[in-house]
């Protein structure tokens, strides 16, 4: 199971690859999760055509919450990550998603993921 970093579904919503090509893979495996943060940044950024998509996808596969467990660990996260690099407060809470559901994160930004309690991959 993949949660899906901002990065690869802009990418794989306009049609660029490999990112188009695992989210079909994944979307056909039910293997994505959205969370609220990339619906947040999606929608944020991105025109009409490519918001019906995502739209459509937000349906098939409902985002994941923040809930208090998964605003603790990201709190956590970013305290840890003060003391090295400035993570985001929103790349740590995506990390605690994917810690406390159990999911890969899929990003082309892995830099910005130091956590290693947490599996990372590139499409």
């Amino acid at each position: 199971m993949y949660l899906t970093d901002t990065n690869i579904l802009i990418l794989a919503i306009d049609g660029q690859e490999p990112e188009a090509s695992f989210l079909r893979r994944a979307v056909k495996n039910n293997a994505v999760r959205l969370s609220v943060i990339s619906v947040a940044e999606f929608l944020t950024g991105t025109g009409r055509v490519e918001q019906r998509a995502f739209e459509k996808l937000m349906l098939a596969f409902p985002p994941l919450i923040i809930d208090k467990d998964v605003a603790r660990l990201a709190a956590d996260y970013r305290k840890k990550s003060l003391k090295k690099t400035r993570v985001t407060l929103l790349d740590c809470l995506l990390a605690a998603q994917a810690k406390k559901h159990g999911l890969t994160l899929v990003t082309n930004n892995k830099a910005d993921f130091p956590m290693r309690d947490i599996l990372i991959m590139k499409p």
